[in-house]
């Protein structure tokens, strides 16, 4: 990749849309759809009370849903526990999406065990509130001072948490937004010093202590996941490895042809291989600020990978194209697209596809072309 390309993927793929490098596939996944509308979600599924003492206050919905139809409900009362055995070392990606109605009032937590047993020892991981009062998001994250985010009203977001048991770090994100980062086994208040690191247990609790007058709100869409580095296998490249570039305009390693910067263009991808999941996000970088730029997919790697002339650039993706979006990039010329990207793409578990970027370069293009391409990704889908 050339010099500035590395750095500017980490800010476009963990910065720009804050999504870290996600699993090859589901250790655990819940979508609330395996239960009864209207049933009590304790004693179901894996769920059970805290301590065992089930309440009959989560309930699994059809009001709201993020996939499929059903979600589960938190009231007041509830206190609702799914154990999560065996995760003592690795990366991993913890999620849920969360819908707070813009009638909710008190507060709610989605907490994290390190550790967890009915009866104890109890070892808090991570602690992040909602509070329809205040209208914040709160993330004791590491720290006895909670760090503060708006509250997202009346529709999806989620909730993720990214573990490096290995590395002893978490970074909470929400709604695609980076909050904060801490030491995990120093637990979300900053006082612990765990000498076993894990992820024993997730935990929906409405403060009913603190906040009597609490309200409902809707959790969906669990998931854990190993991650381990970025999605699919780039080729195609501008940089004289394969076809040389239209007008002697070769770009830096790894990237497509040069544009009027100078550089090429780099696309990757982060989140997973799952067509089930679908959580892949496709980041680019050395586009033009506020040029227009296209993702697409195609069913073919053209010229057996090395690409055709096509404008300043190389088309390295074709047969069967689907366009996956246009983005505008920032001031640093950076794009993202995603997740969702498997419903419009259409694919599905075993299917390989070939992406990359079609993106403007209107003024000084160095073929005079007015439009180049990023480099080529090709990613085989997974369940």
């Amino acid at each position: 990749m050339g010099t500035r390309t590395v750095a500017a993927l980490v800010a476009v793929l963990f910065g720009f849309f804050a999504v870290a490098p996600l699993p090859a596939g589901a250790q655990w996944e819940d979508d609330m759809e395996g239960y009864a509308d209207g049933s009590v979600l304790d004693g179901q599924g894996g769920w059970h009370g805290w301590d065992g003492n089930d309440t009959p206050f989560s309930v699994v919905s059809s009001n709201q849903a993020e996939s499929g139809l059903q979600s589960v409900m938190v009231g007041a009362g509830a206190d609702s526990v799914h154990e999560l055995d065996g995760y003592t070392t690795g990366k991993w990606a913890l999620r849920t999406e969360l819908y707070v109605p813009s009638s909710f009032v008190g507060k709610t937590y989605f907490i994290v065990m390190n550790a967890y047993d009915d009866g104890g020892p109890y070892e808090w991981g991570a602690q992040i509130g909602f509070d329809g009062d205040s209208g914040d998001v709160e993330c004791n994250c590491g720290s006895g001072t909670q760090t503060t985010v708006p509250l997202v009203l009346d529709q999806w977001a989620e909730v993720r948490l990214e573990i490096d048991l290995d590395g002893d770090f978490v970074d909470v994100y929400y709604d695609g937004a980076w909050i904060e980062g801490y030491a995990w086994s120093t637990g979300p208040f900053g006082g612990g010093n765990y000498q076993v690191l894990g992820i024993e247990a997730v935990d929906l609790y409405p403060d009913v202590g603190g906040h009597p007058h609490v309200s409902e709100l809707y959790f969906d869409s669990f998931g854990l996941h190993h991650y381990s580095g970025p999605v699919g296998t780039a080729y195609c490249f501008g940089d004289g490895s394969g076809t040389p570039c239209p007008c002697g305009n070769p770009g830096g390693a790894g990237e497509g042809c040069a544009n009027s910067t100078g550089a090429g263009a780099t696309l990757s991808a982060t989140g997973s291989t799952s067509a089930g999941f679908d959580d892949m996000v496709c980041g680019a970088v050395g586009l033009l600020p506020g040029q227009p730029a296209l993702l697409f997919a195609g069913l073919n790697a053209v010229n057996n990978g090395d690409g055709v002339l096509f404008g300043d650039g190389l088309r390295c993706a074709g047969g069967g194209v689907v366009r996956l979006g246009v983005g505008i990039p920032d001031a640093g010329g950076a794009a993202a697209w995603g997740p969702g990207l498997g419903a419009l793409g259409g694919w599905a578990d075993g299917d390989v596809r070939r992406l990359q970027v079609w993106y403007r370069d209107p003024s000084g293009s160095p073929c005079g072309n007015g439009f180049n391409l990023s480099n080529g990704l090709e990613v085989t889908f997974t369940p």
